[in-house]
């Protein structure tokens, strides 16, 4: 490293957030930007480890300590290719990825609080934003543009589902020659990067701009066809050599409680997009609007999509009596939209019933709490005695997890065989639809080694294939995807492994 001691020169710092008063009226992304002399004292903080472990801490094997040594040298076109080489979309995983690199860090200190809680006091570069910097300073210079193949090939692949798994493996299977046909059920491509995702996270031009890079070299793009219904699973066969499945895990876990059918409870995905569209300046019909404000509100779960159903309801002016219960042994992890209205946040609480105003609305939430305990290996909940406790509230907001894809279209109609999270054996969609009525597997589709599903030549990556996890995980798994299709497509590869991920699968 060029500076060996600049980890002690240097405290970590980043850059400070826009205050609360101010982004709580608007959807602008919250985080301000270092100076190019702030980010390269931060970068000098990057140690001349014997093992740095951020870089197997990160599902694409990031060449982290590479171009945080190139950008305390100042150089900055250096360091955007070290970091597109392992990563298409840098500005996207700079914003929204939870950094484990951050906490693979070995300059992560931890310390015992006490018996019972392990604080994790970091020290760590800050990674993350040195990455987003790099990518912006490489749009800024106009340093990043489209890359066009130099030569074609005669093969047509079809991906379903246009978000950061789909988009990758588009990016790397374009560059390899190949025609590629992305399809998307929703009107605007981008998946869950604009229709999940809030624009106080991720600004949608930010998520544009990487389109029109693709489609500048040569991926075709067709939205609002819902594939398997708007277009027969024949038709694709027929009309492609590879299909790869980008779904995501979008099939929500449902709150089976008396009353979570009332009005006033809702699923985030329901809310969350409805939201990204009125940013957007879709028109929203009134009898459709979610709308929070001046409403009391509790979320249920804990993880991101809570985070950002809060943040949502921050900026619609909900009371500020917002309460977030999350049922395992865990507080809901602090995220800047916490700082906005500081809201009462639970573990240890099962929701027992919503009960009805007696027109048919939302009233009040009756919950208890639960302990948990670990019984022959497996983790098992019991309530509490004597912690019931009743809630007013005039909205829900489900926030409970994913249990695997959508399965009515086209996993059905492809019949590609299905992995259930407990089971012994995989079963086709049919069997998982009948399991589904009476209880609630998590499950995703089958995958080798290649990423081939059961069925020859349909192929998945991301969330479909993993279950439902990060952006980094979606990107990886979409450029090894399109690695695994151009080897099965032309009996060999040009496109790039990346190893270190694979220590992690």
């Amino acid at each position: 490293m060029g500076n060996d001691t600049g980890f002690l020169e240097f405290k970590k710092e980043s850059p400070p957030l826009r205050p609360v008063e101010e982004r709580v009226l608007d959807y602008q992304e919250y985080d301000t930007f270092f100076s190019d002399k702030e980010l390269q004292q931060q970068a000098a903080r990057c140690m001349d480890c014997g093992v740095p472990f951020c870089h197997m801490g990160c599902p694409l094997g990031n060449m982290i300590p590479d171009w945080n040594d190139l950008v305390y040298q100042g150089q900055w076109k250096e360091a955007l290719a070290a970091l597109h080489s392992t990563n298409n979309f840098p500005e996207f995983t700079g914003r929204i990825c939870p950094a484990p690199c951050e906490d693979s860090c070995v300059l992560t200190e931890h310390y015992t609080l006490d018996a019972d809680e392990k604080i994790r006091k970091v020290n760590a570069v800050t990674i993350e934003e040195i990455e987003k910097h790099i990518s912006e300073r490489g749009w800024t210079e106009g340093w990043i543009k489209a890359q066009p193949p130099t030569e074609l090939t005669d093969k047509r692949i079809a991906i379903v589902g246009s978000g950061p798994a789909g988009l990758a493996a588009a990016q790397q299977l374009r560059r390899a020659g190949h025609a590629v046909t992305v399809f998307e059920k929703d009107d605007r491509i981008g998946g869950l990067l604009v229709y999940g995702i809030p624009d106080f996270k991720l600004e949608k031009k930010v998520v544009s701009r990487r389109i029109e890079q693709l489609r500048e070299e040569g991926v075709e793009f067709r939205t609002s066809v819902n594939v398997g219904t708007d277009l027969s699973v024949e038709e694709l066969r027929n009309s492609f050599e590879a299909i790869l499945l980008a779904t995501g895990a979008q099939n929500p876990r449902k709150l089976e409680v008396e009353g979570h059918d009332l009005k006033g409870v809702h699923y985030a995905m329901d809310f969350l997009p409805q939201c990204n569209r009125d940013v957007a300046g879709d028109s929203i019909p009134e009898e459709e609007k979610i709308d929070s404000g001046n409403k009391s509100v509790i979320i249920l779960g804990g993880g991101f999509t809570a985070a950002d159903c809060l943040g949502n309801i921050n900026r619609q002016g909900a009371k500020q009596n917002i309460r977030q219960f999350e049922l395992v042994n865990m507080v809901p992890r602090p995220t800047p939209v916490h700082e906005e209205t500081d809201p009462d946040c639970r573990a240890n609480i099962l929701t027992e019933s919503i009960m009805n105003d007696g027109d048919g609305c939302v009233k009040e939430l009756r919950g208890v709490k639960v302990k948990w305990e670990n019984k022959d290996g497996r983790m098992t909940m019991n309530r509490v005695p004597g912690s019931e406790f009743t809630v007013s509230t005039d909205m829900v907001f489900l926030a409970l997890g994913f249990l695997g894809p959508t399965l009515d279209g086209l996993v059905e109609e492809l019949g590609v065989e299905l992995s259930v999270i407990g089971a012994e054996k995989s079963r086709k969609p049919a069997a998982v639809k009948k399991m589904l009525k009476n209880t609630q597997p998590v499950y995703t589709i089958c995958s080798n080694e290649n990423f081939m599903t059961s069925e020859d030549g349909v192929f998945v990556a991301g969330d479909a294939n993993r279950g439902a996890s990060l952006v980094v995980w979606a990107i990886w798994e979409g450029r090894e995807a399109a690695r695994c299709i151009d080897n099965y497509l032309m009996g060999k590869t040009v496109l790039p492994s990346t190893p270190q991920a694979e220590v992690l699968v």
